[in-house]
């Protein structure tokens, strides 16, 4: 799966949406959404915001406070369920906002469950798809739903000790070169 250039993230069902109002604190709370798309928010009640960016959420939201409240500071973030399973220490479903990276991803897993330096990490779509995840790559560039997944693997035994296998096939090469060359000269 190539990463995107610009965010991809669009509010879907079941993300957790904070909004924080600057010197309005009971204006402000978080809202999640619902099946039907909406979302409520104090001062506004419920509000269609599926499929938005969350630029123009922020954008919409501000617009809507600015009516009744003077410079509205409005912050409004997004978080999405994201389950990680496979070899993480943790596996599990982690609440994650769009700027937190693939590796941030599996540190909230607890990281992986041995000592791989180097783990394979697969985004695993709802519809089967499997893309490789490139580790320090933000989720926001990627269009991760919560119907996905990311399921975390151990690099393989040659794969984590390629620098040890290498040497190794070295010095086989060279003494079978060798006993290949004694058992020349000794016939």
């Amino acid at each position: 799966m190539p990463v995107a250039r610009a965010i991809t993230w669009r509010v879907a069902e079941g993300d957790l949406l904070r909004v924080r109002i600057y010197r309005e604190p009971e204006l402000s709370g978080e809202s999640v959404v619902n099946v039907g798309g909406s979302a409520y928010f104090a001062g506004l009640g419920r509000i269609h915001v599926e499929g938005l960016t969350l630029d123009s959420l922020q954008a919409d939201i501000s617009g809507r406070y600015g009516k009744f409240l003077v410079d509205a500071a409005v912050d409004v973030t997004l978080q999405r369920d994201i389950v990680v399973y496979g070899q993480a220490r943790a596996p599990g479903v982690y609440m994650v906002d769009p700027s937190t990276t693939v590796l941030g991803l599996l540190a909230k897993a607890g990281g992986v469950g041995s000592q791989s330096r180097d783990p394979v990490l697969t985004l695993v779509k709802a519809d089967g798809r499997q893309f490789s995840l490139p580790r320090e790559a933000r989720l926001a560039m990627m269009d991760v739903t919560r119907s996905d997944a990311v399921y975390v693997q151990e690099a393989s035994v040659f794969a984590r000790n390629r620098e040890s296998l290498g040497a190794v096939t070295l010095a086989v090469t060279l003494a079978t070169s060798i006993l290949g060359l004694i058992f020349i000269v000794t016939r």
